[in-house]
Parts: C-alpha cells; structure tokens; sequence
C-alpha cells in the first residue's frame, strides 16, 4: 500500500516558490479540518487489512485549560493546529499517520484524545468488539510510577452530544462518558479499558452498567500483579513482558455463539514481543480471561457481569480513548494501579515520560495478529 508522506512532501517543494505555502498549510491543517489525520486498520482475515482514514480530536475540557469557552460543550469553538496540538497538549502524529505519540505536559497533564471518523467530519469513529480481536503497539518504557498510560473505550455518542445535550460536537472533543460517578456535562456509561498502565502494572477492566444508567466504578479487572504474577509485567528482562521495548496488546471479546450479535462470554488477552506470543497469565481458580466466572469467583460481578450488561455497551458502538494522566512530582499519585498490594511503585520515574500508540488493527477472531 503506497503511504502519502506529507513531510516528504513538503520537503520536495521547498525549491518551488509555494515551499512556505505548503509549511503553513500544514501547520494549519487541525485547524481547517478539526482532527489530525490518523490511521487506523480494518481487518477481514489474517493478513488482510485495509486502512481507515480517521482523526484524532482533544477532549474540549483539556482546550478549556487554555481556550475558557471550551470548558463549556455547548460553547466550545476552539480547533487547535497541529503546532498547538504539540505544545499544548504533547501530541504528535508520526508521518505515516499510524502512531500516535503522547508526551507529558506539565500545565495540562492527561488529555483525553479520541477518534473520529476522519478529518472534517463531526462524528466520533464507533468500534464494534463483539466477535472481534483488537490490537494494537504501546510502547510505555519511559513511563514511570504515579502515571496511567490509558487505552480505553467509553460508550459516547457518536455526534458528541449534539443532539442530546446542545453539545458542540466531536470537532470539539465534546460528549465524554465513563462510568465514574456523573459530574457537570459528564454522564455515566459503559467504559472497557484495554490498558491502564504504566511500565510497572497493567490493568484490564471492565465498567458495566445497570438499565437506570448507574454505572460501576471500580469494575471488574485483569491484573497479574496483586493476583500473584508479580514477574509477569515489568521492567527488564527478568520478566515475562519487558516493558523497557515496545510489545504488542491483543484482546478478543468471544460471544456465547461465535457470531457479532451474540452476547459476550469472555475477553481474551495475549501479548506479543520479539517475535514471541506470550498468553495471559493463569491466577488463582485457574482464570487467564475475564469472564462473568472470574468476576464472581474474585467478587467484581457487581451489576450482573459482563455478558448481561458489557455487552449492551458493545452493542452500542464504543469510542476509541487514548491518554497519558498523573502527576510526575507525586509518584503515590497512582496507587490505586501501581503501589502494593497492585504493583512495586514507587521504584522507578522519568522526568520525560511518553507513550506511543499505533499500528491499530480490529477485526474477526484471528485476523489483527
């Protein structure tokens, strides 16, 4: 597949007169189109994916930070360029548009950023797991304790709120839920976090919600960590995933009748590294997936489990979310994730964390890796 290099481009016309022309165009190019260009693959079989041109927006709350209208969703009008996309909020898109790095910054840590359906459109882009696999590369060595490198879906509504709440639109980075307690122009809704990590700890979890729209925080998790695979995930060749180069994260969410609408049975994880699959580890009662068993067996199964009420979140559609949150002068900051009994933090920080996302695939059962 032939792969547009804007940079190259740009490069090539610097001997023509319209050399600062095409600079500027470029700079000016969230500006004009309201994401960033970002790619994303859509599988039908192993080996068989095609690329999906999507965007990458700013949550309007991290907006607000600098631009005040933002803080309001209904009033929001504010897209910042690609330059203020990068000083503001650390983001950049890799020049084959397939990776997206996220760096920490100080004055508005954490931004929420989510994916559309492509540059100059007003929709968020909606995933569909059930019956899927999903996987994508992370590659978090620079990020230490008190931080969560987040890879997550929440159940939003695909215009952003326009036509519920008066919001401004997904240009806008307006419409986020999760399944938090609600808050002013925050509602509640289902949330399935891929990864909430760091170098140290990795999280998998799932956020049901009940018909009344209550919603559970805490949720259901995967972590090898305080469930006795203290050498499963970390720093080093000393364990199984070595966090220190990149790897790779598969996840299939399996339904009770191996078709997409069918309710979901069991959400499978594996990772791969240097050529090598490494499976889930197995934890007490003999569980290396989540399921409504594992849920029950360790107590998380709070709202009905997740076949009954993950999957109406599923059903719906979900939107890609992607982060990096914490506070770098407080390494207890995240110890709900990564101080004991949930990881060893605080041993190891970085005054220049960073994460990259990319290479991110979906598709049926055996098809993304």
């Amino acid at each position: 597949m032939f792969e547009f290099d804007v940079f190259t481009v740009i490069l090539a016309l610097a001997h023509c007169s319209s050399a600062n022309d095409a600079v500027e165009n470029y700079l000016n190019q969230a500006r004009t189109t309201g994401a960033l260009d970002f790619t994303v693959q859509v599988c039908s079989s192993l080996g068989n994916c095609q690329p999906l041109a999507t965007g990458l927006v700013v949550d309007n709350n991290w907006r607000g930070v600098y631009y005040n209208l933002c803080y309001d969703p209904k009033r929001c009008d504010k897209i910042p360029t690609v330059s203020e996309y990068q000083t503001l909020f650390g983001l950049t898109v890799s020049p084959s548009r397939t990776h997206l790095n996220l760096t920490y910054v100080a004055n508005a840590p954490g931004p929420r950023i989510y994916l559309t359906t492509g540059p100059g459109t007003n929709s968020y882009q909606m995933v569909y797991l059930l019956n899927r696999e999903l996987s994508f590369d992370v590659d978090l060595s620079t990020v230490g304790c008190g931080l969560n490198a987040a890879f997550f879906f929440v159940a939003m509504e695909a215009d952003g709120g326009t036509k519920r709440y008066g919001y401004k639109g997904p240009v806008y980075g307006t419409g986020y839920c999760d399944a938090q307690l609600a808050s002013t122009n925050k509602p509640t809704c289902h949330e399935l976090d891929i990864i909430e990590s760091n170098s140290l700890t990795t999280l998998l979890a799932t956020h049901t919600c009940n018909a009344s729209q209550y919603c559970e925080p805490t949720g259901c998790g995967f972590m090898p960590y305080p469930l006795g695979q203290t050498k499963f995930y970390g720093r080093g060749r000393t364990f199984t995933v070595d966090t220190t180069k990149p790897f790779t994260v598969v996840t299939r969410f399996v339904t009770v009748d191996g078709k997409d609408t069918g309710n979901l049975k069991e959400i499978q994880r594996f990772y791969k590294q240097n050529g090598r699959i490494i499976p889930n580890p197995t934890v007490g009662g003999n569980f290396n997936s989540v399921s409504d068993a594992y849920c029950r067996y360790y107590g998380l199964n709070n709202l009905g489990g997740i076949s009954a009420s993950m999957t109406q979140g599923l059903k719906k559609g979900m939107v890609l979310t992607m982060g990096l949150w914490g506070d770098l002068k407080n390494p207890d900051f995240m110890g709900w994730l990564d101080k004991p009994p949930y990881g060893p933090c605080p041993v190891y920080s970085n005054p220049n964390p960073r994460v990259t996302y990319g290479n991110i695939k979906y598709g049926p059962i055996g098809s993304t890796a």
